[in-house]
């Protein structure tokens, strides 16, 4: 994951203290609560401030605009995502997998889907993260965690390819997910979904191979 205080486009400076942390803090929550409701391009860095309630000067003391901040919401998010996808691979990684990939799957859904606002609708509203997004992609977020998640099943993919059907899944997980939750209104409830990739993604590790002609 990119160092953040080594990206100028985000920082003026870096918090280094529990005040500055703080107030720095203060002012991406209100950011995302503003973003999500009326909008980027509608949100201005005094309405940021005044929810905040810290003064401008703050603001300019740690961004240089409003477009560093949405940097750093996404930054964040994906960084707490990241963390917590391994934590949810990892704790479910004794049990089978059919019991395992249905809990793994909903759980990293509901994380997305919590911060849609930021990883979907901020990136497409915002054309300068669009160049980053691919840095803080669901894809890569889970990657390593996935694939080591997936070796600890290895008895039970039937001689396939480890490394082909971990790229092959996570493409139908996170493309699934991501026509999911760009829907405004999804052809499908969000159980009969996440039931449907489930049972998906596990008959494609777990059926055999169908011998090549």
């Amino acid at each position: 994951m990119a160092n953040p205080a080594a990206n100028p486009k985000i920082w003026r400076k870096k918090p280094k203290q529990g005040r500055s942390s703080s107030t720095v803090s203060s002012i991406l929550l209100a950011a995302e609560e503003l973003f999500g409701t009326q909008g980027y391009q509608n949100t201005t860095s005094e309405d940021i401030v005044r929810r905040a309630g810290v003064g401008i000067g703050s603001l300019y003391d740690y961004f240089p605009n409003k477009t560093s901040i949405a940097l750093a919401l996404l930054e964040n998010t994906a960084t707490f995502l990241a963390v917590d996808s391994r934590k949810v691979f990892i704790e479910h990684s004794t049990e089978p997998i059919e019991i395992s990939l249905p809990k793994v799957i909903r759980e990293i859904f509901k994380n997305f889907k919590r911060h849609k606002n930021i990883l979907i609708n901020l990136v497409n509203e915002v054309p300068e993260l669009r160049s980053t997004s691919d840095l803080y992609s669901i894809d890569r977020l889970i990657h390593r965690a996935s694939r080591i998640y997936m070796q600890m099943y290895e008895d039970k993919y039937a001689g396939k390819d480890l490394q082909v059907i971990h790229e092959f899944a996570n493409i139908i997980f996170v493309g699934s997910i991501k026509q999911y939750l760009a829907e405004t209104t999804p052809p499908l409830s969000e159980r009969d979904f996440l039931d449907n990739l489930s049972d998906t993604i596990l008959i494609y590790l777990t059926h055999p191979a169908i011998p090549k002609s």
